[in-house]
């Protein structure tokens, strides 16, 4: 029985001593927990940190050691849309005129002016071979390049540029009808009356070309004059630009091979040809100043003779009539200039 009371009491004193252990255990975790919101109510400043005076640097160098920057060069364009605004606009930059691979391509929105960023070193630094090619979605609208000089960083700003349609072209020669002999120094016109849109000369070759603004394509009523400084009656054919930018034109000026001599030219304008020499008879015709007429019968006051009509689709018609003697004048080809220009150059 002794023995038994004395395990127990072993027993909870073994009870009491591990009771013991875990309040304390508890009481140290609580100063810990003290300790720690102590810390850091009181911040990183109660920490000691060393400091030192001077800065170390490590000698070690690295194995390799690359920068990147981007977005160096500015480019501004300026851009006016004189009639119309295309869907976008696509811009491709070059370098030293090289335009195998450009070095940024953007597509963007008509914009009064663009922006393009570019890495620096990249551009030419020399000279203005560097280009920005312009272009606009859309068929009506030109192409186009700029050419600058560039800079290793910072802003370039361009000169404002116009978006607008594609020229329309006519393009051609000039020949004398009756023997395909050109003629150089022929005054040339592209004109929608009452407005000349263009003007030139035909050249040592007889070649000429115009360009007039590309918003006429849709027009009906685009002429080409020729030959106002000539003997001969004014050339002139209607330019059709509804399918296409650039029109090819022969220019035959004077009468055809098919009339036969002797030739009078009419020197003045409204001359009256008629259908007989009577008076008051049917007037068929009001001819233009330097009209061609191919006499074949004679009167004392009259001559009878054809004259070639040329239509819309290119043929010459003959019709032949009535005309007074004194409206009508031999025709010289040793100057077909006439006098108010007579500086002639045909070959």
């Amino acid at each position: 029985m002794k023995k038994l009371i004395s395990l127990m009491n072993n027993g909870l004193t073994w009870a009491k001593f591990k009771g013991m252990k875990i309040l304390m255990k508890i009481k140290e975790s609580n100063y810990i927990v003290v300790i720690l919101l102590l810390v850091f109510a009181s911040g990183c400043s109660s920490i000691f940190i060393p400091r030192y005076e001077n800065v170390i640097y490590n000698d070690r160098q690295p194995l390799i050691s690359v920068t990147y920057d981007y977005g160096e060069i500015e480019l501004r364009l300026p851009l006016f849309y004189p009639r119309y605004r295309p869907k976008q606009i696509a811009f491709q930059v070059y370098s030293a005129g090289d335009t195998t691979f450009p070095l940024i391509s953007v597509m963007e929105d008509p914009l009064d002016e663009i922006v393009l960023f570019l890495p620096h070193g990249v551009l030419e630094l020399k000279d203005s071979t560097n280009l920005i090619k312009v272009m606009p979605q859309d068929y009506d609208f030109r192409s186009f390049y700029i050419p600058f000089k560039g800079i290793n960083a910072g802003q370039i700003s361009l000169p404002r540029k116009a978006i607008d349609f594609k020229p329309l072209i006519v393009r051609g020669i000039v020949t004398l009808a009756r023997n395909d002999s050109i003629i150089s120094g022929v005054d040339l016109s592209v004109q929608v009356f009452p407005a000349t849109l263009a003007t030139t000369k035909s050249d040592k070759n007889g070649m000429f070309e115009m360009g007039i603004p590309g918003e006429f394509m849709k027009s009906t009523n685009i002429e080409l004059v020729a030959g106002s400084n000539l003997i001969f009656k004014t050339f002139r054919q209607k330019l059709d630009y509804s399918n296409t930018k650039g029109i090819y034109q022969y220019v035959r000026i004077g009468p055809s091979k098919t009339l036969e001599e002797p030739i009078y030219l009419t020197n003045k304008k409204r001359v009256h040809f008629r259908d007989n020499p009577d008076i008051g008879s049917k007037t068929k015709f009001l001819l233009e100043e330097g009209e061609s007429v191919s006499v074949k019968r004679t009167t004392r006051g009259e001559y009878f003779g054809d004259i070639e009509v040329l239509l819309q689709d290119g043929k010459l018609v003959v019709f032949d009539g009535w005309i007074a003697r004194e409206d009508l004048t031999l025709m010289q080809l040793e100057n077909i200039f006439s006098k108010e220009n007579n500086n002639e150059n045909m070959e």
